[in-house]
């Protein structure tokens, strides 16, 4: 029996980049993780939600309570980052070898970053490529949950619903068998039906859900 699916290769490599870019950057959107794209000028290119949210905590913008940013409104790639990609291309053009990618960190902060320098095919000027992560502060157990977060919880057991606040302060398994006092695999088998049941691919994804 043939199979209906193709290739991500062939797909790529037969689709109209017109009708396809769009899609991409829909599917992007909205991904727990920041993404950029830095042109040559170290203006960026694109980017998304959780960028926008990355950066202006890196540029030092009011936070509430809840460690979020209180305006996102007008992106500005913080200058430690557009450094950075001032590295990256500049190894690229020196050695004219694509440099390893550099990583970017305030540990204190929660702040990451990993930045790559690419060329693209048809030959223009290099773009660099940045991923972004914010592991927001830990604590927010006994911050107020919105309503949205509380929907969510009336679908886990209350032991599930147990891990699925720890992930929310970003505590990690191991961190979470601890303070629950469970055995590590049993914390890993919640966690498994937590992302079936709210539909979540990863427990960062847990996290975004339950900060909403």
């Amino acid at each position: 029996m043939a199979s209906d699916c193709v290739p991500m290769s062939e797909l790529l490599a037969t689709a109209d980049p017109a009708r396809l870019l769009p899609l991409i950057q829909a599917m992007l959107a909205d991904v727990p993780i920041g993404l950029v794209l830095v042109g040559a000028e170290g203006t960026a290119l694109w980017f998304n939600e959780e960028a926008s949210v990355v950066c202006s905590v890196w540029n030092g913008r009011p936070q509430g309570g809840d460690a979020l940013p209180l305006d996102c409104s007008g992106f500005v790639l913080p200058e430690v980052l557009r450094a950075a990609c001032r590295s990256r291309i500049k190894a690229l053009m020196m050695t004219g070898e694509v440099p390893p990618p550099l990583p970017v960190a305030e540990p204190d902060r929660g702040l990451y970053a990993l930045v790559r320098v690419q060329l693209p095919a048809d030959g223009s000027d290099p773009v660099c490529y940045l991923r972004l992560d914010y592991r927001r502060p830990r604590g927010d157990r006994h911050r107020e949950l919105s309503r949205s977060a509380l929907n969510l919880l009336t679908r886990l057991s209350f032991r599930e619903r147990e891990v699925a606040l720890r992930v929310r302060e970003g505590l990690t398994t191991r961190e979470i068998a601890q303070a629950l006092h469970r055995s590590p695999l049993t914390i890993k088998t919640q966690l498994a039906a937590i992302f079936r049941k709210l539909g979540a691919r990863n427990r960062v994804h847990v996290a975004t859900l339950m900060n909403e």
